[in-house]
């Protein structure tokens, strides 16, 4: 019987963990910057690969109009069903572009971006966040993991200003995260997950550098 470990919600979404619970080193983070990001957005907001959209209610009241777009799925609840590389919008249509943790899943990362910047206003914003370590999941549909650089490289061809490209889970997060993972695999020693969240969120704090990278986020603005 579980005496730390608190697992994840039934069905899987995302959501703010506390150090008991499995994807507390993935999660946490991912959470805390799309909170404070969402709370200032305004005007329309465009969610592309929305999920069951479960950052819809961290949007501040300056927001007048959510669109979700996905494919249709059990684990999907878009507004619009449509693809990240053919949005079903005219040019302009949006002030914020909304994406979490969807360029690995398209097999044109280039030209979802291009998509998502066309759909944006001149001016309007984009938050992105992306993998830079993950496993294989929903597989064949995973094609892609990111480096700073390379994420420099899409923004700045897609005119996108960015005020914040920031690393989310450095080498001791990562570590900790994929131990958990198979953690999770392993019976009674799942109860080690929260003491490893524990001592390797602590050891992450002391920043190691961008070796290792578990997820990147991205605040910026359509300049072009």
């Amino acid at each position: 019987m579980p005496v730390l470990l608190v697992g994840s919600p039934e069905p899987f979404r995302p959501h703010l963990p506390t150090w008991r619970q499995p994807l507390y080193l993935h999660l946490r983070p991912l959470w805390l910057a799309l909170e404070a990001a969402l709370g200032t957005c305004q005007g329309r907001v465009i969610d592309i690969g929305c999920g069951l959209q479960p950052y819809r209610a961290l949007l501040g009241p300056g927001v007048t109009e959510y669109v979700g777009v996905d494919r249709e799925h059990e684990l999907t609840n878009p507004t619009v069903v449509g693809s990240a590389e053919a949005l079903p919008f005219p040019d302009e249509s949006f002030d914020v572009a909304l994406s979490t943790q969807v360029l690995e899943h398209v097999p044109e990362p280039y030209r979802a971006l291009g998509e998502a910047v066309r759909v944006l206003k001149k001016g309007g914003r984009l938050i992105l966040t992306v993998p830079g370590v993950w496993p294989t999941h929903e597989a064949p549909h995973d094609f892609w993991r990111f480096t700073r650089h390379g994420l420099m490289r899409l923004l700045d061809e897609h005119g996108i200003e960015y005020s914040e490209l920031k690393a989310l889970g450095l080498l001791w997060a990562t570590l900790g995260q994929m131990t958990n993972l198979e953690l999770q695999r392993r019976g009674p020693l799942r109860e080690l997950i929260p003491l490893v969240n524990l001592v390797c969120g602590s050891l992450d704090r002391s920043r190691t550098g961008e070796d290792l990278v578990m997820n990147w986020f991205v605040d910026g603005v359509r300049a072009r």
